[in-house]
């Protein structure tokens, strides 16, 4: 391993662990998020083009991995909430989004799989693309097939009408053989 980049993350290390406390206020994930910024630094150092930016680039590095930890943060709180009073606000849209599961679920797993990452996790499909091993194009078509089924399943169970903004403004039961429970 290149020495620059060790004695640099030597030096460094204490003023990152206390950047990342000062932004997270937790001592056990500060030592996560500087460990997992350790490990991206020393894998992916031959990527960096310009040498001389090393110390703005593990800032860089560290603030993307506070935002992805706030990210996942976000996703959590609102899953493990998705079942809570909020989500049943008297609105169409919100009756309607409460009928998504079951369709969802009707999917075929990759495309299953593609919208769930895509569009309840939201990540993004370039790194949809790596979990999955799949070229980006490839993440790209398999989110909007996945969307297109969704669509077309739930119109075959329903009229929807919207407003330009997207939400629901009446919608109408079709007699299915699909059941929104």
């Amino acid at each position: 391993m290149n020495t620059e980049i060790i004695h640099v993350w030597n030096t460094m290390n204490d003023r990152l662990t206390n950047f990342v406390n000062g932004k997270v206020k937790d001592t056990e994930l500060t030592k996560d998020i500087v460990q997992d910024v350790f490990l991206k630094v020393f894998t992916k150092f031959e990527t960096l083009k310009n040498k001389e930016k090393l110390i703005a680039w593990i800032y860089q590095i560290t603030r993307n991995e506070i935002v992805s930890h706030f990210r996942k943060l976000k996703y959590n709180e609102s899953s493990d909430n998705i079942d809570s009073e909020d989500l049943h606000e008297d609105t169409l849209t919100s009756e309607l989004t409460s009928c998504l599961s079951p369709f969802i679920n009707s999917l075929p797993d990759k495309y299953k799989q593609a919208i769930i990452l895509a569009d309840i996790e939201n990540i993004p499909q370039k790194e949809i693309a790596k979990l999955l091993n799949i070229s980006y194009s490839g993440t790209k078509s398999r989110v909007q097939r996945g969307r297109e089924m969704l669509k077309s399943a739930y119109e075959d169970c329903c009229i929807i009408s919207t407003d330009v903004y997207g939400d629901v403004i009446d919608y109408k039961e079709k007699k299915c053989k699909k059941k929104c429970d």
